[in-house]
This record gives C-alpha cells, structure tokens and sequence, in this order.
C-alpha cells in the first residue's frame, strides 16, 4: 500500500441497489465513500500538493512494480442487495454494537444522512480551511472535522457541556427526521467561525488547540461580546496569562488551573466547565 500505515488493512465497502428498471445492478457506495475517495485523491494528486504529507510518495513518483503492488492491492466490497434503508441501518448499528473496526463518526455517517448530520456537513462545506485550523491532515481524512462539528452543534442544543461525545449520537437519531434548527444553527456557526477569523489570532495561539477553540466557541456563541479589537486583546492575554502561570499552584491560580484541565481529562463535563467558567471571567 502506498500510503497509511505499513500493511495496514483497508477496511470493508459496503453497497447496494437494483435497478427493477432496467433489470441491472447497480453500485450505491453507503460506507467507504472516504476510503474510495482517498484512493483517488492519491493517484490523481498533483506534484505541489502536500494532501499526503512528506514521508508519502506521491503515485506519480513511483516505480512501475511499486504502482502495480498499490493497483492490486485487495479492497473487500460486501454487497447488502436489494434490502431496505432501515434493514442497512440495522446492520451498520449491529456493526457499531459489535465495534467492527469503524471509527463511531463514520458509523454516523453510513447510517444516518438526515437533518442534524446534513446541517454539520453543511457548515463544513461552507467553512474555509484558514477557519478551521485545528486539525491534521490525518484527522481530516478520518472525519474528525465533522465529528467536532457535530460536538459544537449538540452542545449548543444541549444548553451545556457533556463529556466526551456522550450525546452526539443521540442528536443524530432525534433529530435525523427533522431538525428545527438547522437554519438557525447553520447561520449563526458559519458567522462565528468568519467572526474568529477576523480576529486574526496567531497561528500558534492555544486557542487553535481543540479544546480551546471548543471553549472558545461555545462561550461566545449568541453572547453579547466586547468589540472585536478588545476581545481579542482579552484571548492574547488570557493566553499569555495562562502560560506564564502554568507552573504556578492550580489550588490558587485560575490560570495554572485552566492550563491543566487543557490536558488533564479535556474532554470531561467538568473540565469543559472549569475553562468556561475562567474564560468568561478573563475574557468576556
């Protein structure tokens, strides 16, 4: 295998559909579009690109045995026939119960494409790259943007934080059929992430670190928020503040206390809660 991890197994595609019409089968991907889309994205990448990485060869650069061995290697597609959509959801939730090797975010995807998941990869689709840039090239291919997305949209429809993504999943299903806030939601995200960009914060900033824009972004969303140029004197601050006092006693010091829950169990409720609640005193 060209890229990925060394002998690295490619997991299982999986399709569907028969067309009554025309008496033949065809081939509808309904998990393993990333995976397919991977591949391609590979073969045809151009020779500035750096979607793969440096340590990757691009396709073009390869030897003739090295393409051949890419081009055979095995890709196993499993074909559900002619079932019904709630029988493939079935199956990919009996997968899920069983942790077949998928990550749970591609499981949401495969299963459920309604309202609330749509209104995620919509805001994705609206979003520029210099917005969002908290992620690598690996997480992206493996759908972490989305999940993070996901994450921001329950905990605001939530009306408070969770831990971990406890309850992603449960906002998918509930609100797969319909979902009244989409519009709402996918306004007011795609205005916040342009508001972040205009304040132009250092490429290095901790407010680029995940658990960081995560507070960052839910405690200023629908807030009534200082001017631009004074909140973004308030960030440079705070994080100044924060790593000047990060050896300092967290019993007494609300920034060595910040500092250590952006690492110490991050994506716990009460962690979430702690840097909130500092962050509203400091910056807002």
């Amino acid at each position: 295998m060209a890229f990925g991890k060394k002998n690295e197994k490619t997991k299982n595609c999986w399709q569907h559909r028969i067309d009554i019409e025309k008496v033949l089968t065809s081939e509808v991907i309904v998990d393993g579009q990333q995976r397919l889309s991977t591949i391609i994205q590979y073969i045809d990448e151009e020779e500035t690109s750096k979607d793969f990485g440096k340590d990757v060869e691009k396709y073009k650069n390869l030897t003739e045995d090295e393409r051949n061995d890419f081009l055979n290697y095995n890709v196993v597609f499993r074909d559900l026939g002619d079932i019904e959509s709630d029988l493939i959801k079935e199956v990919f939730r009996r997968i899920n119960l069983t942790k077949f090797g998928l990550e749970q975010i591609e499981i949401h995807n495969a299963v459920y494409d309604g309202e609330f998941i749509s209104t995620a990869k919509a805001i994705l689709d609206n979003i520029e790259e210099e917005q969002f840039q908290i992620f690598s090239e690996s997480e992206l291919s493996r759908m972490s943007d989305l999940h993070y997305i996901l994450l921001l949209m329950s905990t605001i429809i939530n009306d408070g934080y969770f831990s971990r993504d406890t309850e992603i999943e449960k906002m998918v299903i509930d609100h797969n059929d319909e979902f009244e806030y989409k519009t709402e939601i996918f306004n007011n995200f795609i205005a916040q992430f342009q508001f972040i960009e205009s304040l132009d914060l250092p490429n290095d900033s901790i407010w680029f670190r995940k658990s960081n824009f995560f507070t960052l972004f839910i405690e200023i969303y629908g807030k009534a928020l200082p001017e631009p140029a004074v909140l973004r004197k308030n960030l440079l601050e705070f994080e100044d503040n924060i790593l000047a006092n990060k050896d300092k006693s967290k019993d007494t010091n609300d920034f060595s206390f910040y500092y250590s829950n952006m690492y110490t169990g991050t994506n716990n409720r009460t962690s979430r809660v702690y840097r909130g609640e500092i962050f509203n005193k400091y910056v807002i």
